[in-house]
């Protein structure tokens, strides 16, 4: 189990830090857009297979395609109420209210794999529409990192992923597949964004942070179809590779945009 813990840790460490480096060196739009990939997701439904089993798993992968409308509504949530005040907890309590309320909703629901698609696809496509007017600004004056800094932004991602992935044997595949969709990777990106450098960085994480999403939508579905048959190792391969294809078509644009800024 200690092995397994500190396996965790530095898987979210390594997310985290690479999205923050993202956002502060090269672009927030597409760190915005890899804070949709399937980080969180494949972090949860991984060692959700490992602990409880490949099936479990797979049935928590279809509820996390359920989960993704809570995911973005906390996004919206928090986007919008960031935009209204400048308290880091009030934004945050709101925007937990705003993913437990359609999670709660969800989980009232049994869904099949094909009702779980639609939910996901729709979700995903209304929330694209409402961040369609967001403008991208970059970061001002990116501060220098400091083992202080790292430290407190691996504690505080890894503490929700810990927090997430140990509570999945007391509530069940249902609820453990929605909680599986919960912006572990994007919300301490855009707490502690939030907290340097102000609510117009976070904001301009969130705005893309449905783009990015389709990504985990193919994640998501090709789990819960492969992880029975061909097992955790590999169904993760598998769902990484079909998502990486789906980010890549959808984020070359901006990926080519950013790397034109950096010559």
């Amino acid at each position: 189990m200690t092995a397994l813990l500190f396996y965790k840790v530095c898987i979210t460490m390594l997310a985290v830090l690479g999205l923050s480096f993202v956002a502060e060196k090269i672009s927030v739009r597409l760190a915005g857009l890899l804070s949709g990939y399937p980080i969180g997701t494949a972090i949860i439904l991984h060692f959700y297979g490992l602990e409880y089993g490949a099936q479990f798993a797979a049935d928590a992968a279809i509820f996390n395609l359920c989960g993704l409308l809570g995911s973005q509504s906390f996004a919206y949530t928090y986007y919008r109420v960031s935009q209204q005040t400048a308290s880091l907890v009030g934004t945050s309590v709101l925007a937990m209210i705003g993913y437990l309320v359609p999670t709660f909703v969800v989980s009232l629901t049994n869904p099949t794999r094909l009702t779980a698609l639609v939910i996901a696809i729709s979700a995903t496509s209304l929330f694209c529409i409402l961040f369609r007017n967001n403008k991208v600004k970059q970061v001002v004056a990116p501060q220098a990192w400091s083992a202080r800094l790292i430290a407190g932004r691996l504690i505080f991602t890894a503490s929700l992923v810990l927090a997430v992935t140990e509570f999945a044997d007391i509530v069940g595949p249902s609820w453990a597949g929605l909680f599986s969709a919960f912006p572990v990777a994007l919300y301490p990106l855009v707490f502690l964004l939030h907290r340097e450098y102000g609510p117009v960085t976070a904001q301009n994480i969130l705005g893309n942070f449905s783009y990015g999403l389709w990504s985990v939508i193919a994640y998501a579905l090709t789990v819960s179809v492969v992880y029975p048959r061909y097992g955790v190792i590999g169904g993760t391969l598998l769902g990484f590779a079909v998502s990486t294809a789906v980010l890549a078509v959808i984020g070359i644009k901006p990926l080519l945009t950013s790397l034109k800024g950096l010559e």
